[in-house]
């Protein structure tokens, strides 16, 4: 996904005509955003009550000796599949951070799952609320193609993978890394405030840091002279691998 250099979004705009114009922009993006969330949340109601029918019918067709193991096996299996996904997507929405922890499940040492990772992923949503849409389309070519993602050999894997783990459903973010062009070697990068430890590579003038969960990032280059360069960057989806130009 291509970086792009940005200004965050203001409801207030400047002063004159222009600052009217930007001000009704921002309203206008603002209001578009939270229809977004309403029509996703909305959705979401619509499909528990889907699901909690579903458990019903299961319920009273088992009671009545109509279904066999099997069938009585996969509808419960899809179902609580789906329950899973909801709880996720509600989770994020609501920015539940204990929840998550129990549902996400990361294997990198290098990515605890709490309130300061998880800050970038909130962000990202909050600017795109049709990334839920995003994610369910992802989640139904899983359950369709039965394709196992093989972490480090899947070079554009899901968002968030789903797979049981421990008799329960449980969700892989995909981690990604950085590959950051930069036009002074001896810079440092700061990403969302936070000086980063870098991996140097072939190129000096390419600097290589991660993991991060999915998100949205502002990589920030800061010279010897306190000079900086802030671009923005939105991991979410794509390849594993970003490569970010900040000399731009």
């Amino acid at each position: 996904m291509k970086p792009h250099m940005f200004e965050p979004d203001a409801i207030e705009g400047g002063t004159g005509s222009r600052g009217g114009q930007d001000g009704a922009a921002a309203l206008a993006r603002y209001e578009k955003r939270q229809q977004a969330r309403f029509l996703s949340r909305e959705k979401r109601k619509k499909q528990y009550r889907l699901i909690g029918w579903l458990l019903v019918a299961i319920a009273v067709l088992w009671g009545m000796g109509t279904l066999v193991w099997s069938g009585y096996g996969t509808l419960k299996t899809a179902a609580s599949r789906e329950m899973a996904i909801m709880r996720l997507k509600d989770a994020i929405e609501d920015r539940d951070v204990a929840a998550l922890q129990a549902m996400l499940r990361v294997t990198e040492e290098t990515v605890p799952i709490n309130e300061k990772t998880l800050a970038p992923l909130f962000a990202y949503v909050e600017r795109h609320p049709e990334a839920y849409e995003q994610l369910d389309r992802e989640f139904a070519r899983q359950r369709k193609s039965g394709h196992v993602y093989i972490k480090g050999l899947t070079s554009r894997p899901p968002v968030f993978t789903i797979h049981v783990f421990e008799n329960r459903y449980v969700f892989e973010p995909a981690l990604y890394f950085l590959h950051v062009r930069v036009d002074d070697p001896e810079a440092s990068l700061v990403v969302n405030g936070v000086k980063t430890e870098e991996e140097a590579t072939k190129d000096p003038f390419v600097k290589k840091i991660g993991p991060y969960l999915p998100g949205a990032y502002a990589v920030t280059i800061v010279h010897s002279n306190g000079k900086k360069k802030t671009a923005r960057v939105e991991l979410f989806g794509g390849a594993r691998v970003h490569e970010v130009d900040i000399t731009k």
